[in-house]
């Protein structure tokens, strides 16, 4: 049975061995994702988030084998900051990973709220959050085998939308799905490099050897668009993001946020060092540092804080992820099936000890002492940008929370999870919309029989070609997940090169890609329609084909 991504899982469709499917999340290339509990349990405390192989990738080695990897890579890594696997396991012929249910906001969704808002964090929340990143990125890269060798974990995929502020204002980082770790099985594949590519360190895009110092780049590129409130390296099309990363200057912080303390802005200049030796040697080190900057304004914000951060600047977000566990409660109040099936054959994954949390840290335990509302009354800690010289370099933000990959473990919160579950109190709107919907047909059809459809006639085609230039062209920053969730390596494009006698102006495939000279500009393979302004508004136009891995050079245009 396919069941549609935010909905609840039917009736005869809840059965998975020793777990109960309450609703589908979201699926993605190689998972579709859950939230489910265990068999009996009853209450929100034993939710949990269960991950799943989609069948027709069951019986592919490669698959199978990264998704082992996943699992057993993310068992090692245990941490408050790092989101954890409780189980691995097999049944009926489909592998699974269940993991702690994350209940909060991803960062994706505060910055995009923030950014329609016009509104900013407050320096010490954007520290808080940040240090809490990079004490679990410290902890995977510091993970050991076995052995008592160092995995060399490295994310490479650190990203807003895999970074979760929960309720008890603890930061956890998510899918370490396409992390690598010493003695891993599976492999990337040559000449194909992962991550979502505007957050990629340069030697990351460039196909060279990564470690830890990759995760910090890419944690420093989230910390400037939090302070900025505004995407930093993300541009029209791959080829100009990697541009950006590997070329462009970096913005003066200050131009934008002018209160950003000056030891948090040389912490940030250091951390996106292009040359990996030029940056912090660990995510530790890259945490002190910011910490030592707002010593001054009283030190980064606490999960306490935090935690108020969220229920009274995000409690509608907050709300719709309530409403998810109020539908898994009503669930387990339901009778189960008389027979149950067998249960599976779970891979043992030996379950962590809890970790010790400092008293005076403050943290709460995040399912027993759940927050239900605002907590207290005090400050808001989001501010209007600060007065200043502000300039407006970089692309506006926008949803980042659509760039959120199939692996993100929490659904966005205007899924209608709760289909089925608010029907009943629906029902009588449902007739009444009805009714009204009858009124506006004879009413329409009274217009049609008096002439109205010769309007309707000319005013169709610009209805319809507004639609598709909608499709078309979409907003320039769109955050818009294309399926390119593998990104190919640079040496595995094409290159095109052209030189013209005047300036010249080139666009490839309807992208404006700068003016002439243009050598080995890395293209996917492929034809290309290749359309040249020089001067005086004078035009060229030119098919090529681009060959993986040689060049191809059209000479030189003479005008």
């Amino acid at each position: 049975m396919t069941i549609p991504a935010g909905t609840l899982v039917p009736r005869d469709a809840r059965d998975f061995g020793n777990y109960q499917l309450i609703a589908k999340l979201a699926t993605g290339g190689m998972a579709e994702i859950f939230l489910a509990r265990p068999t009996g349990s009853k209450g929100h405390d034993d939710v949990l988030v269960l991950k799943r192989i989609l069948p027709h990738l069951a019986e592919d080695e490669h698959f199978v084998t990264m998704f082992r990897d996943e699992a057993d890579l993310a068992a090692q890594l245990v941490h408050r900051n790092v989101c954890h696997v409780e189980k691995f396991g097999e049944y009926a012929g489909t592998w699974f990973i269940a993991m702690e249910y994350l209940h909060g906001v991803p960062l994706s969704r505060m910055m995009t709220r923030l950014s329609k808002a016009g509104k900013m964090l407050e320096i010490r929340v954007v520290a808080g959050i940040i240090i809490q990143a990079c004490e679990g990125l410290h902890s995977a890269h510091e993970a050991r085998g076995p052995d008592g060798a160092l995995l060399n974990v490295v994310h490479r995929d650190v990203s807003p939308p895999n970074m979760m502020l929960c309720a008890d204002g603890m930061v956890k980082l998510l899918d370490f799905g396409i992390a690598k770790a010493r003695g891993a099985n599976s492999r990337t594949r040559t000449g194909t490099v992962k991550g979502k590519n505007a957050y990629m360190s340069p030697e990351q895009i460039l196909g060279k050897p990564l470690d830890r110092r990759s995760d910090v780049f890419a944690l420093a590129i989230v910390m400037f668009e939090m302070l900025a409130i505004k995407r930093l390296f993300h541009r029209d099309s791959d080829f100009l993001t990697f541009k950006a990363i590997t070329e462009e200057p970096i913005p003066e912080i200050r131009d934008r946020r002018p209160d950003v303390p000056p030891g948090m802005r040389t912490a940030l200049l250091q951390a996106m060092a292009r040359d990996p030796s030029g940056r912090f040697d660990t995510a530790q080190a890259f945490a002190n540092a910011i910490r030592a900057s707002v010593a001054t304004l009283g030190g980064p914000a606490t999960p306490q804080e935090l935690a108020r951060l969220l229920f009274t600047d995000f409690g509608d977000e907050m709300a719709a992820r309530d409403e998810i566990l109020k539908a898994a409660d009503e669930l387990a109040t339901q009778p189960q099936p008389a027979l149950p099936p067998p249960p599976p054959k779970p891979v043992a994954v030996a379950k962590p000890p809890p970790i010790p949390i400092p008293a005076q840290s403050g943290e709460l335990s995040q399912r027993a002492h759940r927050p239900t509302g605002p907590l207290g009354s005090v400050p808001s800690m989001i501010i209007q940008p600060p007065t200043g010289k502000v300039t407006l370099v970089e692309p506006e933000v926008v949803d980042l929370s659509a760039s959120m990959q199939p692996d993100t473990w929490m659904a966005e919160p205007d899924t209608n999870i709760l289909r089925g579950h608010r029907w009943k109190s629906l029902r009588n709107t449902v007739i009444a919309l009805v009714a009204v919907a009858a009124v506006c047909v004879a009413i329409m059809m009274i217009v049609k029989s008096s002439g109205g459809d010769k309007d309707a006639a000319v005013a169709a085609p610009v209805a319809d070609a507004a639609v598709k230039k909608a499709i078309v062209d979409p907003p320039p920053d769109a955050f818009v997940d294309d399926g390119h969730d593998t990104i190919a390596a640079l040496s595995h494009y094409g290159y095109f090169s052209l030189s013209a006698n005047s300036q010249t102006t080139i666009y490839i495939d309807g992208r404006n890609m700068g003016d002439t000279p243009m050598k080995r500009v890395p293209l996917p393979p492929g034809p290309h329609k290749i359309h040249a302004v020089g001067p005086k508004g004078k035009t060229k136009d030119i098919k090529t084909t681009i060959y993986g891995g040689k060049d191809t050079d059209e000479g030189i245009i003479n005008w």
